[in-house]
């Protein structure tokens, strides 16, 4: 697996020559499979030889993201070019939260543009606003985290896109931006989020 995922970054993906720039969305099942384990250490193996960078689809468990990164850190991955996905709807308590933020990794909250009142996946789960997501980034930067947030749509279907009355790809700068400014999170730290964190977890080490 380690020498697949390997040559698909040095030499091209599927036997062609466009060549991965990411390892990911690495996805998690809740409890995780065998599988699903060898996978995150053959990620890590090829994270700890080439520097690039990784992202993971966590189980719907809060203890998931907890038990991933020690799985990744065991094997020799490198926490601080790990992207931790869809935080919005796994961890909901604060100092869990913050236990998570102090294992290295980035904290990416991803589901801007998505509120529903019934989650089909998790329906224990009551999925939080897009004012929530900005409340818990806002708190995250109070803490110390802005260097470790990152911000995303995730859109994954056609009803999320405009032409079929979604957000589109433009929610988080047209609406989502705005609003953290009058929250009271400054456009330094809004670059930092969007610009800054996305351009150092992609860069290779």
């Amino acid at each position: 697996l380690t020498g697949i995922i390997v040559d698909e970054i040095l030499n091209g993906a599927d036997g062609t020559n466009i060549r991965c720039g990411v390892v990911g969305e690495i996805g998690c099942s809740w409890p995780l499979t065998q599988s699903e384990h060898r996978v995150l250490q053959a990620t890590a193996q090829t994270q700890s030889q080439l520097g690039c960078p990784v992202i993971i689809h966590p189980g719907r468990h809060s203890d998931a993201p907890f038990q991933i990164i020690r799985i990744l850190q065991e094997a020799g991955a490198d926490a601080s070019k790990i992207v931790m996905s869809h935080l919005d709807r796994t961890i909901f308590d604060t100092k869990k939260l913050l236990e998570f933020a102090k294992m290295g990794c980035y904290l990416e909250y991803d589901l801007f543009g998505t509120e529903f009142l019934h989650y089909q996946f998790h329906p224990d789960i009551d999925m939080p606003s897009d004012n929530e997501r900005i409340a818990r980034i806002q708190m995250l930067i109070h803490e110390g985290y802005e260097d470790r947030i990152l911000m995303a749509h995730d859109v994954h279907t056609k009803n999320r896109l405009m032409k079929y009355g979604g957000h589109g790809y433009s929610h988080i700068l047209k609406n989502i931006v705005p609003k953290m400014l009058i929250r009271g999170i400054s456009q330094e730290k809004i670059d930092k989020i969007l610009r800054a964190n996305p351009k150092r977890w992609l860069t290779f080490k």
